[in-house]
């Protein structure tokens, strides 16, 4: 069993979710999943494989790189890696399913789930069963449609040996072939965010709301605690749950008391004019307009050096 702490879906947690889905009978998924192993096999051993126009040119795709024959890929693993794994006794000369057999089941019951109702002259339908017993599976020639084969699968069995054939070419190829580029990345939301650094709370004090909230989306490259303000009473009332440890100023004047606590550093955004003089000093000043980089960049240099966080 796989650490449920890792979210990363690798090739072999493929494999083994189709054993654990055989071990708890879901046979659905366990054949869905059995089914798209020859796809992540194909491209690994057969890259180079891609779609051709008629007249010889290499098909693209819309980012102009060329376009995977998927089907080609999926047929040629099956018949070169896995073949041998689908033999009724290792005395049989040929699988009882071929590449292309296992392509056409793939399609049709990943795509279109369609019970396998093929009354086509010549056509192949599957019939899929569980607890076949000793008989994996059996090809007949049906007298009443003579050109059509009919082909029985054992769920249970025919996962059990994609996984085996799987797991086979893996053990054979992962020191020449870079498995990793068909993981699948999933986040672990909970991991992410208990691992994540914290982020600075910093407040926002200005009595224009347009500018207040232009403020906050300049500052989100920074941190997104961004708590706006638009009046001193305001901070007073609400700021002491959770205090920032940064304030940025704009529109208010020196005169006014300042609502934060004395040891806070304070960015004030300064108007034109001469500097006016008032009840407190802030720890830094800069002029209006100012630029969302030069904002930026002096608050993380007031974090850095009054708050020890890391610009």
């Amino acid at each position: 069993m796989r650490d449920q702490a890792d979210a990363s879906f690798t090739f072999l947690h493929r494999v083994e979710e189709v054993e654990l889905n055989i071990a708890d009978r879901r046979w659905q998924s366990a054949l869905a999943l059995a089914l798209t192993l020859p796809d992540i096999c194909g491209g690994i051993a057969y890259p180079d494989l891609v779609k051709h126009y008629r007249d010889g040119r290499v098909q693209l795709d819309r980012y102009k790189n060329p376009t995977r024959d998927v089907g080609g890929q999926y047929i040629r693993w099956f018949d070169t890696f896995a073949a041998p794994f689908f033999k009724l006794t290792p005395q049989h000369p040929a699988p009882y399913i071929c590449g292309e057999r296992c392509w056409q089941l793939r399609c049709e019951y990943l795509h279109q789930n369609k019970g396998f109702v093929n009354e086509e002259a010549g056509a192949v339908r599957f019939h899929l069963g569980v607890n076949c017993g000793s008989s994996v599976c059996s090809l007949d020639t049906v007298e009443h449609l003579a050109a059509s084969t009919e082909i029985r699968i054992d769920i249970e069995q025919f996962c059990r040996r994609m996984c085996a054939a799987a797991r086979h070419y893996y053990e054979t190829a992962h020191e020449d072939k870079d498995f990793s580029l068909y993981n699948t990345p999933v986040l672990d939301f909970v991991k992410a965010q208990r691992s994540a650094p914290p982020q600075p709370p910093i407040g926002v004090l200005c009595p224009d709301t347009v500018y207040a909230n232009g403020l906050k989306l300049a500052l989100e490259p920074v941190t997104r605690q961004v708590q706006l303000y638009y009046t001193p009473d305001a901070v007073r009332q609400k700021a002491g749950k959770r205090p920032p440890v940064l304030w940025v100023a704009a529109g208010i004047s020196l005169a006014e008391a300042a609502p934060w606590g004395p040891d806070t550093p304070v960015l004030l955004l300064q108007g034109p004019g001469p500097a006016e003089e008032g009840q407190w000093t802030p720890t830094l000043c800069l002029p209006q307009p100012v630029q969302p980089e030069a904002l930026r960049k002096a608050v993380r240099g007031l974090l850095y050096e009054k708050g020890g966080w890391k610009p």
